[in-house]
């Protein structure tokens, strides 16, 4: 029943929809802290990804939130989760290699300010790299950059 309620929920959200991080946690049935939050187990199933990305950010949140996030056209450009050191395969990172594999729905939402976010729609990731970016005690550092492209059929 649970499911089938959330699934509702989901499904009824609008593109360009505000909603604060207890609804996102009650809607998507995911942690309320991260960036790269998912329903389900690594080592079995994962239900979906909801991805919180932030694009126009102040030099003095770098600190605090080293990610490069980005739009480019009509991609995304996501860095993955680790915010010292070269980051590894595991966790949030390998659940968004697996979603390529998988397919599985991915959800982005856009952090406007503390605690409004704004729902983007559905995505996926179409290829995974390296790059080189500052940590958050500005050391250099190996992360992995997930590109995303909008699902057309938001809800397929």
């Amino acid at each position: 029943m649970l499911l089938a309620l959330n699934l509702g929920l989901i499904a009824s959200l609008k593109e360009g929809q505000i909603l604060t991080n207890r609804e996102i946690s009650r809607i998507f049935d995911v942690c309320a802290c991260r960036g790269i939050r998912y329903k389900g187990s690594i080592k079995s199933r994962i239900c979906h990804i909801v991805l919180i990305a932030a694009f126009n950010k102040m030099p003095e949140d770098s600190v605090r939130n080293p990610y490069h996030d980005r739009k480019i056209d009509d991609r995304i450009i996501y860095t993955g989760e680790g915010r010292r050191g070269d980051q590894k395969m595991i966790r949030g990172n390998l659940v968004l290699v697996r979603q390529m594999q998988e397919n599985f729905p991915l959800y982005l939402l856009e952090k406007k300010s503390p605690g409004k976010y704004v729902f983007l729609g559905r995505y996926k990731v179409i290829n995974v790299k390296n790059e080189i970016q500052r940590d958050s005690d500005g050391e250099e550092r190996k992360v992995f950059i997930f590109e995303l492209a909008k699902v057309c059929e938001q809800w397929k």
